[in-house]
């Protein structure tokens, strides 16, 4: 999931964890901009399609892997944004005038609509975002005022977080995931599934044996226990 802070009337953000599994995300724009917002999509499980009439290295080796979909187009005027059904609209180009038409155009459209260089129109803004084994991520964001500074807290954040989530956490993570989807089937409503979730956190042959790196026995140890419930 994308974490993303939505803008809400007030200013104040919001921030959420955006499922965009599925999903079409037209990226507009083929600069070092287009680039950054591509490698956080490339997480998410999304579809990405690029629009450019211009491309950087970076981007063109995720097309030929077939990472992306791209389309070579010269950006004269938005009614290309009409061929797609897109959930999302991120205008990335240097032109701002044309980042804002491209966000009207989505909002039109019913998109979450994001320009790069201008906040005040766009729908949400993307926090710098620590990323820990692609388990954990924490975004630090000032809601579009100052990306150069969100960087620099991001920066000096990271070392501390990175310190604090230990390897334990990680597995515990993994394991809760292959609980949660095993309880689904087998165990009727929400708060018994969370007893459930919290009862395999917190059992002592669970600990050990991620804090012995197992996690294959650990989901056998799962296994038993829902087995015990039912």
């Amino acid at each position: 999931m994308e974490s993303i802070n939505i803008m809400q009337r007030q200013r104040k953000p919001l921030i959420v964890d955006l499922n965009l599994k599925g999903n079409l995300v037209v990226v507009v724009g083929g600069g070092n901009e287009g680039l950054k917002k591509v490698n956080a999509l490339l997480t998410q499980d999304c579809k990405i399609l690029l629009v450019s009439d211009s491309i950087n290295r970076q981007i063109e080796s995720y097309i030929k892997k077939k990472k992306i979909a791209f389309k070579k187009m010269k950006l004269k005027d938005v009614n290309f944004l009409t061929k797609y059904k897109p959930f999302m609209v991120l205008a990335t180009t240097d032109d701002r005038k044309l980042n804002r038409k491209i966000v009207e155009q989505a909002k039109k459209m019913r998109c979450y609509a994001y320009a790069a260089d201008d906040p005040e129109v766009s729908d949400f803004a993307f926090g710098s975002v620590i990323n820990i084994q692609d388990t954990v991520q924490v975004a630090v964001s000032t809601g579009g005022k100052s990306p150069a500074m969100a960087r620099k807290l991001r920066m000096q954040a990271e070392k501390v977080f990175k310190k604090l989530i230990k390897k334990e956490d990680i597995y515990q993570i993994k394991l809760q995931d292959f609980a949660r989807r095993e309880a689904k089937s087998k165990i009727a409503t929400f708060p018994e599934r969370k007893k459930f979730l919290y009862g395999v956190m917190n059992d002592n042959h669970v600990k050990q044996l991620i804090e012995d790196g197992n996690l294959k026995k650990a989901q056998k140890r799962v296994i038993e226990m829902l087995g015990d419930m039912t």
